[in-house]
């Protein structure tokens, strides 16, 4: 299972300062899948485990963002709001997430 945010938006081929990229990659797929296949009364405790160990991999990363490059952090808080907007209820760490996503990418368009 291929998802289209992870290739059409961002060139995932030069994202040389995000370490486990495949990590991530993989629990944000392994969410999806819960998202998707599973009833809700089910889905809400396996998602909330998985959500948090990806935001926790997310936010190590973005602690450091001055090593890494608009692009990745752009798609770093991408992925982040992606994921938190699975979760029955509403946070306005998502919210935040996309606001800074859109904010990165814009500044990567017109500076690169």
């Amino acid at each position: 299972m291929e998802n289209e945010n992870f290739s059409p938006h961002f060139d995932v081929t030069k994202f040389v300062n995000i370490k486990n990229y495949e990590e991530i990659k993989t629990l944000f797929f392994k969410i999806e899948e819960l998202y998707y296949t599973f009833y809700k009364n089910e889905r809400n405790a396996l998602l909330q485990t998985n959500i948090s160990n990806l935001i926790k991999l997310i936010d190590e990363h973005l602690q450091n963002s001055n090593q890494l490059s608009k692009e990745e952090v752009s798609f770093l808080y991408f992925i982040k709001c992606l994921s938190l907007d699975k979760l029955p209820e509403y946070t306005k760490e998502s919210e935040d997430s996309v606001n800074k996503s859109v904010r990165k990418y814009i500044s990567y368009l017109y500076y690169s």
